[in-house]
């Protein structure tokens, strides 16, 4: 398998015999160390357009998968990454930018970060002032300050003349003391006049643009992934969980989010009831998932129909807001384990009426990992369940696993190799959704 500093050397040796482009920052220690979590590339749009088809082959043929990709208007994202046969995980992210912009108006194009561009002797490279200039007009435009742990590359380019010019051409400040004072919402006005003035068309498409990029991500949701994960207490599910987040932190350790179960709008419908009156008393003794009695058709439904509000209204607004990006969100579970394991959330109803229910109401999940072992094994790792429970959650396993976006994985030996399983699958099927819309 190519690991990442060759997949790194062969990706920058094409491009730098085939097209115009310049990493912007954090470029120092590759390709045998990425200090950063992404890798930042300049290049025109149109040599990126050329230049696509023959990434992926060449992606593919280092044995790497586009696990995620990205397209909005001012760049295109995709991060790279492949597992082995032992869950070992090399990942990288890069973001080809095709200007400095913010909502579609325009802040320094290509061209001007081309101009200056070097060469290190492995990548070409922007120079100090489109480094500074690339992150401060961005930053300054949307009201926030400029990133302190850039705080070199500022010193030694806030004063060059090229760079206070770039500032006075874009928000009509005369020093970047005065730019600092100015709030994003006195800047923009500034910079769209700017664009009026040297581009009125190209502003006029690159707004449109932008709404439509923004939106289709939005509702296609289409760039990062969901994943959940049910099973009897003692597959391993903690765990496996732990391992699969901790072999894609290189990328998502700071650009995932995990729920347990469900997303939670709503509290648990015993600590409402008590709320409300309704209940006088809340067993909160949640050591024992288990220890609820039986519940007839009524309680299961209504119970049903109070989690399904908070699974269809929470999806919306915790889980589709963050996979609208490159971004990862992980279930400890999901509605999946309200079919599989009854006892735990006392909605005794039919798993098939329970999986239909599931097709018609509630929002799917991009994977779901149905994580066991055997009744030994389990027993062996943890009493929470005795061996009838396991087979009935096992049961309801065997009757999801065929279903389509249900994956079912025996953790009997070591969690790398569940992880391994895991990841490999998940990756196999994100390229093969990425290929679809990279073509």
């Amino acid at each position: 398998m190519t690991t990442a500093a060759q997949f790194l050397t062969i990706l920058f040796g094409y491009m730098n015999e085939t097209c115009e482009y310049a990493v912007l920052r954090n470029f120092e220690g590759l390709p045998d160390n990425n200090n950063s979590r992404d890798i930042d590339i300049i290049i025109k749009r149109h040599c990126y357009k050329k230049l696509k088809q023959q990434l992926v082959t060449l992606t593919e043929n280092c044995g790497w998968k586009i696990i995620t990709y990205l397209h909005s208007d001012r760049l295109i994202t995709w991060v790279c990454g492949y597992c082995d046969k032992e869950g070992y995980t090399e990942m990288v992210q890069f973001d080809f930018f095709f200007d400095t912009s913010v909502w579609g108006i325009q802040l320094m194009s290509a061209e001007e970060f081309l101009a200056n561009k070097k060469f290190n002797g492995f990548l070409y490279y922007i120079d100090t002032d489109g480094q500074f200039l690339d992150k401060y007009l961005y930053n300054r435009a949307v009201g926030s300050k400029y990133p302190e742990k850039y705080r070199a590359t500022r010193e030694a380019a806030e004063h060059l003349p090229a760079v206070e010019k770039k500032i006075k051409e874009v928000f009509g400040c005369d020093s970047i003391a005065e730019c600092d004072k100015k709030s994003g919402k006195s800047l923009i006005p500034k910079a769209l006049w700017h664009n009026l003035k040297k581009r009125p068309l190209a502003l006029i498409w690159g707004i449109i643009y932008f709404l439509y990029t923004f939106i289709g991500n939005y509702i296609c949701s289409r760039t990062g992934f969901s994943i959940g994960f049910t099973g009897p207490d003692g597959s391993g599910k903690t765990t496996v969980i732990d391992m699969l987040l901790e072999r894609i932190a290189p990328v998502f350790g700071t650009a995932h989010k995990y729920y347990h179960f469900r997303p939670m709008l709503f509290g648990n419908l015993g600590e409402v009831a008590h709320s409300a009156g309704i209940k006088k008393d809340v067993d909160r003794n949640f050591d024992k998932p288990h220890r609820g009695g039986k519940t007839g058709k009524l309680s299961s439904l209504t119970r049903l129909a109070y989690y399904s509000v908070d699974y269809i209204i929470g999806y919306f607004i915790k889980v589709k807001s963050v996979t609208r990006i490159t971004r990862v969100v992980v279930f400890d579970r999901y509605f999946t384990d309200i079919i599989c394991d009854s006892r735990r959330s006392r909605i005794y109803l039919s798993p098939k009426f329970l999986y239909c229910w599931k097709r018609l109401f509630i929002p799917s999940l991009n994977y779901n990992i149905l994580l066991t072992a055997s009744s030994s094994t389990i027993l062996a790792r943890k009493r929470e369940l005795d061996e009838e429970g396991i087979k009935n959650i096992n049961d309801k396993i065997d009757y999801l696993c065929n279903k389509k976006g249900y994956r079912k994985v025996l953790n009997e030996t070591t969690p790398h190799a569940a992880v391994a399983e895991i990841l490999t699958y998940v990756f196999e099927e994100q390229h093969k959704k990425n290929l679809r819309r990279l073509r």
